[in-house]
């Protein structure tokens, strides 16, 4: 049975999820407490884990959390964050198009009530697309770059302790609980500096985010205080021979037993009596004698073994003084094998006299106790930038040990962030090159919406009173977007051809920068960048905008109001954004080509919602200025969504902390004050909070694309050929 999906569904289901977590968020909040029919409990602070153990039946609300899934495995953080930005939009959107109708699509004739909806929302998702890439890249690169911090020292260009600890402790902030923040930061930060040693840190880190699962070993029945960094690594099973001895120890890696069948080794036998088959067997025993000893003579005295060898190779390894530790999983052989980048000794293959020279070298080998556990401790020294060591995480019970071990692999998932770029491309392309591709879309972009007559007066009309001065929202939200300004901007939207989006491919886990290519539909079109000029660049009239700082607005018609107020008490002028169309003069003096900018590595900023709010002031500004009704409704509606983050993160503090947040940061911007709070001392990624916001805006997109679902309550069988109608 297919079943339409309401805008209103949507909000409810993120609402839903966005308060199972909210409590949860900050340094202040909860841990959540889940209980299953079984009897299974979760106790964690992990948004993520949390909303994964829910128990989901609606499709739409399954693919949020598999959003949140995917940005998580890439940036290892923000899903709390992720679905109170998401639910805040999505309820901002429904109120939207609840009071003023829709707006994205409210002229369509010829249609009914619900397929217009469906249109206005897959109108919504469009824009969504086109401003993640056209809007938002360039207000990081244009407006928030200068208030960007950098982890690195200004001396040496190596990572300050101190600024890598504070990024640390602000993540765990939101992922332990309070006591126990400082310990596990610590603790991690330890872990980073042993194991890289300011070296090929990107490739550590990768290593480290890979393989995590070997590189940690839980350990319950012990206080949280007692987790460590060992030297080495602690693989997960006992010694089946140990034979202690000093120095430097050779290792070999063996992936097949070594005691084998005549079989195995590629001989034809012919067996027929009793006695034939002892003499095998004996000449099989002594083979693996010969081969012991010949390892023995290579100085070889550890062997690591993926599979269990028989107990004659016990014996004689005994004998000959050589280690043995079995049955370790092929991931634990993938990783020693990276580490010292060597292969494993396959004797079913080689000569047992040939010399063994795939061996690699351990400073000790010995047996290693925690909890009630027995473990085989190995100090590789490796060839690999890694520095081999892991950690040992203790806790009273299973679930602590999990929580712990969740929070510490996230925190290097976001520490490959800190050390890699994001690269952001702007476009720029005069007129004179582009004119024939805009002739061509005219056309085009007026086909695809001729079902939408419109009075094109009144659209010149609506374009003049988009002129920031004395302009009120209200009328701007309820006066419907009509075919030919939509029209117009998809030909706006084709001056330039080719740019890059950055951001978490949410259909795949990939942090990827796409190329977009010109087309003939209105899928390509959409994907051209729409054109961003900076404020600051603008010619404008004094007095003409304003904020009133004293109380902080959230919903569409109060940003307007709230931003004349600010100019005309700071006495600044605020920018004025003309029609693109007729700006042709600043379009030739533009760079042609592409202008590609970044946000650096170790680009940080104070935590605690500053990024939110500078982004929803700049995200305002630019709205208030933008020729385009239908952008300059959305870019409201976000700047609104990303004020939860900041409000949410302030209600569990004392009362009236997000006003006064919010009035320290705007004053700081009025005072042009560099760096803004310097007061603050933990700090947060700008990396991790652009691709946060960007995985939002591509969440919203695909949810609002959504017209049907449709349940299948069995798989529909292939017929295959041959089958008769009856078997059918």
């Amino acid at each position: 049975m297919a079943t339409r999906v309401e805008l209103r569904r949507l909000a409810q289901e993120a609402e839903a999820l966005a308060g199972v977590v909210c409590g949860s968020l900050g340094p202040g909040g909860g841990q959540v407490l889940l209980t299953r029919p079984t009897g299974e409990v979760l106790l964690s602070r992990d948004g993520r884990r949390v909303l994964e153990a829910l128990n989901v039946d609606s499709p739409t609300a399954r693919m949020m959390i598999a959003c949140i899934s995917t940005h998580c495995n890439l940036i290892g953080d923000g899903a709390k964050t992720f679905i109170i930005l998401l639910s805040a939009f999505l309820q901002g959107l429904e109120k939207l198009i609840e009071r003023d109708g829709a707006p994205f699509g409210k002229n369509v004739q010829g249609r009914e009530k619900q397929k217009e909806k469906c249109y206005g929302l897959n109108q919504v998702s469009r824009f969504l697309m086109m401003l993640h890439t056209h809007i938002l890249d360039r207000i990081v690169i244009q407006d928030l770059e200068k208030h960007f911090l950098s982890v690195f020292s200004t001396y040496d260009g190596d990572v300050n302790r101190s600024a890598m600890e504070s990024v640390l402790e602000a993540y765990f902030c939101g992922k332990v609980v309070n006591d126990r923040q400082k310990f596990i930061s610590q603790l991690s930060c330890d872990f980073y500096y042993k194991a890289t040693t300011d070296k090929n840190t990107i490739e550590v880190l990768h290593l480290v985010d890979e393989c995590f699962s070997e590189l940690h070993t839980a350990v319950t029945g012990l206080p949280v205080s007692s987790s460590r960094i060992l030297e080495g690594l602690v693989l997960q099973r006992d010694f089946a021979v140990y034979c202690p001895s000093e120095g430097e120890k050779r290792v070999v890696i063996i992936t097949e037993p070594i005691h084998t069948a005549l079989s195995d080794l590629g001989v034809e036998v012919v067996i027929t009596t009793e006695h034939q088959y002892q003499a095998s067997e004996l000449w099989t025993t002594k083979r693996t004698e010969a081969l012991i000893r010949h390892m023995q003579h290579s100085n070889i005295k550890v062997l690591l073994s993926s599979v269990k060898q028989h107990e004659v190779v016990h014996y004689c390894a005994e004998s000959c003084g050589i280690s043995i530790v079995e049955c370790l999983s092929p991931e634990e052989i993938s990783l020693i094998c990276r580490i010292t980048r060597i292969s494993p000794f396959r004797p079913s293959r080689d000569s047992i006299h040939t010399v063994v020279t795939e061996a690699a070298v351990a400073k000790f080998c010995q047996p290693l106790r925690l909890g009630t556990k027995r473990y085989a401790h190995i100090g590789l020294t490796g060839t690999h930038a890694f520095q081999p060591h892991c950690v040992i995480l203790c806790g009273p019970v299973t679930g602590v040990t999990e929580q712990h071990a969740c929070a510490f692999h996230g925190a290097f998932k976001m520490l490959r962030q800190m050390f890699t770029a994001v690269n952001l491309t702007e476009c720029h392309e005069p007129k004179s090159v582009s004119q024939n591709l805009l002739n061509s879309q005219r056309g085009l972009a007026e086909q695809q919406f001729k079902e939408e007559p419109t009075d094109c007066d009144n659209i010149q009309a609506l374009d003049k009173h988009l002129i920031p001065s004395g302009v009120e929202m209200k009328k701007l939200v309820s006066t419907p977007v009509g075919a030919q300004e939509l029209a117009g901007l998809c030909m706006h939207l084709c001056k330039s051809s080719c740019i890059a989006t950055p951001g978490v491919d949410l259909g795949r886990n990939t942090v990827c920068s796409v190329p977009n290519e010109s087309g003939n539909s209105i899928a390509d079109l959409q994907k051209l960048p729409l054109e961003y000029k900076h404020p600051d660049k603008m010619e404008v009239a004094e007095g003409e905008l304003s904020v009133n700082t004293q109380h902080v607005h959230t919903t569409v018609e109060e940003h307007t109001s709230c931003r004349q107020l600010q100019a005309s008490r700071d006495g600044c002028t605020g920018p004025s954004y003309r029609n693109s169309f007729k700006d042709e003069e600043s379009n030739k003096s533009c760079i042609q080509g592409n202008a590609t900018s970044s946000i650096k590595a170790g680009a940080v900023m104070p935590v605690g919602g500053i990024f939110e709010i500078l982004l929803h002031h700049y995200l305002s500004r630019y709205a208030v200025q933008c020729p385009s009704t239908s952008t300059s409704v959305l870019c409201f509606l976000i700047a609104d969504a990303l004020l939860s983050v900041p409000k949410t993160l302030c209600k569990t503090q004392k009362k009236n902390t997000f006003a006064q947040l919010y009035l320290e940061v705007t004053g700081a911007l009025r005072s042009k004050q560099q760096p803004l709070l310097t007061g603050h001392k933990n700090l947060e990624l700008v990396s991790c909070k652009y691709h946060l916001v960007a995985s939002v805006v591509q969440c919203a997109a695909r949810l609002l694309n959504i017209d049907l679902i449709v349940g299948i309550k069995k798989v529909p069988q292939k017929a295959v050929e041959g089958d008769s109608e009856d078997d059918q």
